[in-house]
């Protein structure tokens, strides 16, 4: 018999997305779901992405946004006062990805883009210059804002059935991210981008991540895998396959 995380998933190919909310230290990532909410993430991307980096216009409402927010996901890391501390933003298979539009000189021609159910990209990911010393203390050690921002993708594309993402980091973030467990591979040459920065496109099975920090990274694994929501905070159940690398901890 499923699951009960399984019963919940959403059935491949639906246009359902199912939200998720996870307490943690303090801290929360969830799904924006108000307008403050949504606010809070255009104005932390025109700081970064405009002000910051200069990779995009300045805005006189100093708000960033554009088309691809139209059917985006976006999620959000928050404090106690519910002031937002990261942010990142996806977009299923039945949408343009940022990627073969804004970044396509950077994918190989020898790379088809996946349009599958099962895949998605992320962007727009950013955290707020004041919360990239925090820290949130899990039930198996401390971790950057960034890793629990990551972790609340992760379920959410356990969720709604997403097991590849593609997205555009400097290659700098790419090493890091390989070096910290994640196993983005390049699908395209690095190429330096007119304001100076050097970018990558990559693409990540999250199977593969949990396969190789079953025995790499197995105490990161079992925070990551570790659900708690501020309704129950108990750990929820994970499906058949995430049940066997606990047993194998």
């Amino acid at each position: 018999m499923a699951s009960l995380k399984q019963q919940e998933r959403k059935n491949p190919g639906s246009t359902e997305n199912y939200s998720i909310f996870i307490h943690e230290g303090g801290l929360v990532v969830k799904n924006l779901i108000t307008e403050e909410e949504k606010i809070q993430a255009y104005y932390l991307r025109h700081r970064i992405f405009a002000q910051e980096l200069g990779w995009v216009p300045q805005a006189e409402n100093a708000l960033e946004t554009d088309s691809y927010d139209d059917y985006a996901i976006p999620l959000g890391v928050f404090d106690g006062n519910n002031r937002m501390l990261a942010h990142i933003r996806l977009v299923s298979a039945g949408y343009p990805f940022m990627i073969e539009k804004d970044f396509n000189l950077l994918v190989s021609s020898e790379h088809i883009i996946k349009h599958e159910f099962d895949t998605g990209e992320t962007s727009r990911i950013c955290v707020a210059p004041e919360a990239r010393p925090g820290m949130v203390s899990g039930n198996f050690g401390i971790h950057r804002i960034s890793m629990f921002l990551y972790k609340g993708v992760y379920h959410w594309c356990l969720k709604n059935n997403i097991r590849y993402i593609y997205t555009v980091v400097e290659h700098k973030v790419w090493r890091l991210l390989r070096a910290a467990g994640f196993p983005c591979k390049l699908i395209g040459e690095p190429q330096v981008m007119p304001d100076g920065a050097k970018a990558c496109a990559v693409i990540m099975d999250w199977r593969e991540f949990e396969t190789l920090n079953v025995e790499k990274r197995p105490d990161m694994l079992r925070w990551f895998i570790q659900y708690q929501s501020a309704y129950t905070e108990q750990q929820q159940k994970q499906p058949g396959a995430y049940l066997q690398h606990q047993a194998s901890f």
